[in-house]
């Protein structure tokens, strides 16, 4: 995205633009030691092309470019530590959500499920599509429409600010006896959903269900899911 982000702001050409993509490759690789030469050979240009870049960038040289360019990737990986969960979550639960990332990171390889009725649809939609952006095959509904017996067992993501919606308890109750990892979101700690998953995250919320009254369930819930987002990307990468 950044390379992008210079690209736009810059006005760089084709071959800059590859040039900074090796450079910002390298950098989210973990490479300690990007030489120049070594840059220039995997853009196909010279050294003299990539110094060139660094001037147009606004830097005084090659190494500048490399150190900025450096803390900036570090700056944008950081989990998304201006997010204050203790507005969000009650209570802070880190290690929930650290198994949240463990339990996403298990599955990847399978087809995870991302479920939620009403008003939560907003949030397991917004999150499936989120996934589907690292890579994620992900599904918004009950695994029961997809699923096969022989099938290996997979993670199904709740979204349930009561935790006691009758479907959902039913569509968990089966998933977990199928071998399924389940993992929910709620504003209700002590609910039948609650006590089948492993994780569960409780959103800070009013307890009203009226729809006159200002609910900030579904806004605080994607808050955390980018924050989880955040943590996730740092394993992938």
């Amino acid at each position: 995205m950044k390379n992008l982000h210079f690209s736009q702001q810059h006005l760089l050409n084709e071959t800059e633009h590859k040039v900074l993509s090796c450079i910002l490759n390298a950098i989210e690789q973990g490479d300690t030691k990007i030489n120049i030469r070594m840059i220039a050979r995997q853009a196909y240009v010279s050294t003299t092309t990539v110094i060139k870049l660094a001037k147009k960038l606004g830097y005084q040289g090659y190494s500048d470019m490399i150190y900025s360019l450096r803390h900036s990737v570090d700056e944008e990986q950081k989990p998304a530590e201006g997010i204050e969960l203790t507005s969000i979550l009650d209570p802070v639960n880190e290690p929930a959500i650290d198994m949240f990332v463990e339990l996403l990171l298990k599955h990847q390889n399978n087809c995870i499920f991302v479920i939620g009725l009403g008003f939560s649809t907003i949030a397991s939609s917004y999150f499936m599509r989120r996934l589907a952006t690292l890579g994620f095959l992900a599904y918004d509904g009950s695994p029961s429409d997809m699923m096969r017996r022989e099938d290996t067992p997979s993670l199904c993501i709740f979204f349930s600010k009561s935790g006691e919606t009758k479907d959902l308890i039913n569509i968990a109750q089966c998933a977990k006896a199928a071998g399924h990892d389940i993992a929910l979101i709620t504003a209700n700690g002590s609910s039948a959903l609650a006590d089948l998953s492993s994780p569960h995250l409780v959103i800070r919320s009013t307890g009203s269900v009226a729809y006159n009254v200002p609910d900030f369930f579904i806004g605080r819930t994607i808050i955390l899911l980018e924050y989880i987002l955040s943590k996730l990307v740092l394993y992938l990468h």
